[in-house]
């Protein structure tokens, strides 16, 4: 079977690898159609993260069960899915302490990860990774659920509200998705805030968002023009610098809310007052998280569902063959999502 893999840092292989024959205890088998890069499979590749300690690479993925298992969790045989955390086990300290997205560890949960033709999942009644998808949902954006899910638990950590102003730090796919969301929860202006000329051309050019260039001298008066003249009411940060968090205490309103659904990789060192002077408050959305509805489907799939429109516009396909070369652009920011299909 097609695999992309992850030999060591900085090193990735396609390969033909043995298909897998029988299940591992509590797995299904699911038949990989297409699978997302998304930024932390990027820092495994680049040593930023611990091969050791984090096993799995790939776990924004789509495709069809073909094994159930126990068939935990209304899994079955045929079944079209996608990967997010969509059931933990409601027993652990995480889980009854409300951070049921500390529950158990993707480590755990993907076998080997979603960059393959066939991969094992964790599917016992105590916990899921995947979610069943409706056919309004293609293959190519379903990989999307997973990035959609931490994305809409970014914007609700946020507590945005009708006619609140936000601004969004960092335009990859996470910043944008959750620049998407924010606007549909009703927020009456989002700014988009980056350094890359050419990227905020494109993302204009898609009527996704209003934005910013902070390389400009009067960034700030733009975003005090556009948001409010104290700021803006919430600001997502979603780059990982340091210096950006500075910016983002700089931009938001004396009262407001800053959410980090960053991952810092060196030590920030910022000035710290701002958070006592105006009173901000900070917190962070690590996803994803088991949103779901009263009924038990997947909230995320119903958002990505209502803004598939536009946020498939942020995806660019490489068959399998090109997967080397989507890991290359997807790092170089020449495109805002890559998916590689598998078929």
């Amino acid at each position: 079977m097609k695999k992309v893999s992850l030999i060591d840092y900085g090193q990735l292989r396609l390969e033909n690898a043995k298909p897998i024959e029988s299940l591992l205890p509590g797995t299904v088998k699911v038949d990989v159609n297409a699978c997302g890069i998304c930024g932390s499979d990027i820092a495994l590749f680049r040593g930023q993260r611990d091969l050791k300690n984090e096993r799995y690479f790939g776990h924004e993925f789509s495709g069809v069960v073909t094994d159930a298992g126990l068939e935990a969790n209304g899994i079955k045989k045929g079944m079209r899915v996608a990967s997010e955390l969509s059931r933990t086990c409601g027993q652990c300290w995480y889980c009854l302490n409300g951070l049921q997205n500390y529950c158990r560890s993707m480590n755990d949960a993907l076998l080997p990860g979603g960059f393959t033709e066939e991969t094992l999942v964790l599917n016992v009644p105590e916990y899921s990774f995947l979610t069943p998808i409706p056919d309004t949902l293609d293959d190519i954006t379903a990989t999307l659920l997973e990035p959609t899910n931490c994305s809409y638990h970014a914007v609700r950590q946020g507590r945005i509200k009708q006619g609140d102003t936000v601004a969004v730090f960092g335009l990859g796919t996470m910043g944008l998705i959750a620049a998407r969301i924010a606007k549909s929860m009703g927020a009456s202006t989002v700014i988009g805030i980056g350094r890359n000329a050419e990227k905020l051309k494109k993302i204009k050019e898609l009527n996704f968002v209003d934005t910013v260039n902070c390389t400009d001298k009067d960034w700030v008066d733009q975003i005090h023009e556009m948001g409010g003249e104290k700021g803006v009411d919430v600001v997502i940060e979603a780059t990982g610098s340091a210096s950006v968090f500075q910016d983002a205490m700089t931009v938001v309103r004396p009262g407001g809310r800053i959410v980090v659904m960053s991952v810092y990789h060196n030590a920030p060192n910022v000035e710290l007052w701002p958070i006592m002077r105006k009173e901000i408050t900070i917190v962070g959305a690590k996803g994803p998280y088991p949103h779901r509805k009263t009924d038990g489907s997947s909230a995320a799939v119903e958002v990505l569902n209502d803004l598939q429109d536009d946020l498939k516009k942020l995806i660019t396909v490489y068959d399998f063959k090109d997967a080397l070369q989507a890991f290359d652009d997807m790092m170089a920011g020449r495109c805002f999502k890559t998916v590689i299909s598998f078929k």
